[in-house]
């Protein structure tokens, strides 16, 4: 039974919600100047941290502890997808986005057609031709020179791909604010998240799908588009800032994890969370949500397809906990209220009467 006082978050002072949002401000810098990049077994002190500002971080470990030590070995569970040898999916998922989107593109993949509208990719030029020549003991042959001209990022490249690496920190600052709110409903959407989590594991083994940037570069199955995270990542973090991603933990990357995607089921999930802590307000996260939708398949990391499931995904595991979470609620009053042996049952009426000739004899007594 859940204790009624973890129905509501705790007291929290203005001032010290002003020092929280200073906190994550100063170690999001922080964490750019020592290139740490914002990971699940990075997030988890930052999020200790945090605890501390706000005066609760016993308190913390008892209602994330146990959610967060999931989180971090879920991570660890690429290799299993690879281990159970499941064949790869890539024309059927080519088929589904074609014919989702027929009616608009004719046929054309959503992904190719963004990238050959908006994207400007990297590309050589020839510049002259040189005969064979030695340089030392290194002997260089006959060939064309050519000059490489990198990707000329727009302001949407980077939007979009600023969107795509919050994928991990989103959900846990929802957490976070969801259990200053109502520790009660964070574990709701604990359950849900791991939920959610758990169900894409289950098809990420079964039914590994190849993304779209691997189909074009790897296998050639579709026209030629760009992984334009990775672009973004070597113009801007690596060589503009000199940032070299960096975590804590080795996580094991399963690249063709893409059926379901998380990144467009986990702000879903937040959203319909937000929505119950907050009203319509939290339905702002569907900006965000929408966002990363249209970011994921612009930048060649998942199908139209990859997205829709990711969000049945999200609804089932948010249907799934809460209807569980009401049924035990019920169930768990059911027996508070049956009564003692031995206990005699007054229907409604009838102790209403008899609470009516107590005080009507208590009146009589003071006359």
């Amino acid at each position: 039974m859940i204790d009624k006082r973890d129905r509501v978050g705790f007291p929290i002072s203005s001032k010290r919600l002003l020092l929280v949002l200073l906190y994550f401000l100063v170690v999001s810098a922080v964490l750019m100047y020592l290139h740490v990049g914002l990971v699940p077994d990075v997030l988890v002190p930052v999020l200790l941290g945090a605890a501390f500002v706000v005066g609760q971080p016993w308190l913390f470990v008892r209602d994330w502890g146990v959610f967060l030590l999931v989180i971090i070995l879920w991570q660890q569970t690429g290799p299993v997808a690879k281990w159970a040898g499941f064949p790869l999916h890539m024309t059927d998922l080519i088929n589904a986005d074609k014919f989702l989107t027929w009616p608009v593109l004719h046929g054309t993949l959503p992904q190719v057609w963004l990238q050959q509208h908006l994207y400007h990719p990297g590309f050589s030029v020839r510049t002259h031709w040189h005969g064979a020549y030695w340089v030392g003991h290194v002997y260089h042959r006959a060939g064309w020179t050519h000059v490489y001209h990198p990707p000329q990022l727009q302001w949407y490249d980077m939007v979009s791909s600023v969107i795509y690496g919050l994928h991990f920190p989103e959900p846990l600052v929802v957490g976070f604010v969801i259990w200053l709110r109502d520790r009660s409903l964070f574990r709701h959407f604990a359950a849900a998240f791991l939920t959610l989590a758990g169900l894409a594991f289950i098809i990420y083994i079964v039914y590994p799908a190849v993304p779209p940037w691997m189909a074009s570069k790897q296998y050639h199955a579709i026209p030629p588009i760009s992984k334009i995270f990775d672009d973004f990542n070597y113009a801007v973090q690596q060589k503009l800032f000199g940032h070299k991603y960096f975590s804590i933990l080795e996580v094991p990357y399963d690249k063709v994890a893409a059926m379901p995607s998380l990144h467009a089921a986990f702000p879903v999930l937040s959203a319909l969370y937000l929505y119950r802590a907050f009203g319509r307000w939290g339905l702002l996260m569907l900006i965000y949500a929408a966002a990363m939708w249209l970011a994921v398949v612009y930048m060649g990391e998942h199908w139209v397809i990859d997205v829709l499931v990711g969000l049945v995904c999200a609804i089932i595991s948010f249907i799934a906990v809460e209807g569980i979470s009401r049924w035990w609620s019920v169930r768990t009053e059911a027996r508070v209220a049956i009564p003692v042996m031995g206990t005699p049952v007054i229907p409604l009426d009838g102790a209403a009467r008899v609470a009516q000739g107590q005080r009507a004899s208590e009146r009589s007594r003071a006359r």
